[in-house]
């Protein structure tokens, strides 16, 4: 059981995220990936109205503004898209790399960094 534990810890541990995730290379391979896989829910401009929102409960979450920008740390992001959210539409996006998700977080996170710009298109 001991060793059960262990191996399901170590996979729910992310790997350390790329050393800059300020990066405009890192932050442009998130927003490409996050125009692919998130938009359709998450909205082109990350605010929670994509086309697929329509009937979730709750819906997407605007990514872009408090509370949700100021209470996620990147592991916490991380997390959520590897995991998903339970009881919500929020799926698991395991089927990507981690560097691939730390690529969304580094996007992410510039949303809520940059409040007076908007974010890339």
């Amino acid at each position: 059981m001991l060793i059960v534990s262990l191996v399901l810890w170590g996979c729910s541990q992310p790997v350390p995220p790329p050393a800059d995730l300020s990066s405009p290379i890192v932050r442009e391979e998130g927003r490409r990936l996050f125009m692919q896989d998130c938009a359709l829910c998450h909205g082109r401009s990350a605010d929670g109205h994509g086309p697929r929102r329509v009937g979730m409960d709750p819906p997407p979450a605007d990514l872009r503004v408090p509370p949700w920008s100021e209470r996620a740390d990147a592991f916490e992001v991380f997390r959520t898209i590897r995991d998903g959210v339970p009881g919500t539409a929020m799926p698991s996006w395991r089927i990507l790399g981690d560097r691939q998700i730390w690529e969304l977080v580094a996007y992410v996170e510039s949303l809520s960094n940059s409040s007076a710009s908007p974010p890339i298109q």
